[in-house]
């Protein structure tokens, strides 16, 4: 049987590169292959990512079950709106609870239709507000560890960047099923949503692929895992294998010529975040630039 290291394929590099469930947020229906990226103004952009750290700071219903991490989200969130407007000004609190309000604004980052750098930075602040979004929704959440974000991103050819993270999709996929079996409860609902979600992602950029007459990844029998016996060790490996995703969903966004393959990678940005809030892995300010 052929066995194939996740880490051979998971492990990542820098930037969006590819070396070294509540899913909330998404458009409610799927882009055209045709339509035309229009210019995007990331002002609007950097007001949600300010309302949503004062969200935080003013305790919205749900920021007590940020617990230690509730100055950390400000300050990315901080971070965010600081980055994507030319003039920082304080940003108002959108009504209701962090759940809601973040999954809000995620879902407005996720349908911006930007191309390039600002598409890789308005999905990454996107993903990162679902995954706090998604953390006060929780019942009884993991606090996430901190790590770095890098200041660049890897430029690649659309067809590269689809090909990398369906490769990497395979080796998640085959993780996720083996996470499942050992969850119950809110980390067996969102854990069973991810994995819908990367396979849908997978089998699109396949498809996509294949119109293009790009040979498609195929999977390897079998990805040597720690196979998890329990709770513990199945969130440990859904943190590692969804975090060295998000620099492959990143560097698809940033290639991306249409609005399909931007969306495809945004919405696996935005899984692979959310699942590494949820198992209280180590996820970056900007999820994806690291």
């Amino acid at each position: 049987m052929l066995v194939t290291a996740v880490g051979s394929v998971l492990a990542g590099a820098t930037g969006c590169s590819r070396r070294n469930p509540t899913i909330i947020g998404r458009p409610s229906a799927a882009p055209s292959v045709t339509s035309a990226a229009a210019a995007v103004d990331p002002g609007p952009y950097a007001a949600l990512a300010a309302g949503l750290a004062a969200a935080v700071r003013g305790g919205a219903a749900g920021t007590d079950r940020l617990g230690d991490y509730r100055d950390r989200a400000a300050s990315a969130f901080d971070a965010h709106a600081s980055l994507l407007a030319a003039t920082s000004r304080p940003g108002t609190a959108p009504g209701g609870g962090l759940a809601d309000a973040a999954g809000a604004a995620a879902g407005r980052f996720l349908a911006a239709p930007a191309r390039g750098v600002l598409a890789a930075r308005l999905a990454s602040a996107g993903a990162y507000a679902a995954a706090v979004g998604s953390l006060a929704g929780a019942t009884a959440p993991r606090t996430p560890t901190d790590a770095p974000s890098s200041d660049t991103i890897a430029s690649l050819g659309d067809a590269e960047a689809m090909s990398a993270l369906v490769a990497q999709l395979h080796a998640a996929i085959f993780a996720a099923q083996a996470a499942v079996a050992q969850l119950s409860g809110e980390d067996a609902a969102w854990a069973r949503t991810l994995l819908s979600h990367h396979l849908a992602a997978r089998d699109g950029l396949a498809a996509e692929l294949g119109r293009r007459s790009v040979r498609v990844p195929v999977a390897a029998v079998a990805y040597a895992i720690d196979r998890p016996t329990d709770t513990a060790s199945a969130v440990a490996l859904l943190a590692r294998v969804e975090a060295a995703v998000l620099p492959d969903a990143c560097r698809l966004v940033r290639a991306a010529t249409d609005e399909t393959v931007r969306t495809l990678g945004a919405t696996t940005l935005e899984d692979a975040a959310v699942a590494v809030a949820r198992s209280g892995g180590a996820l970056p300010v900007w999820p994806g630039w690291a």
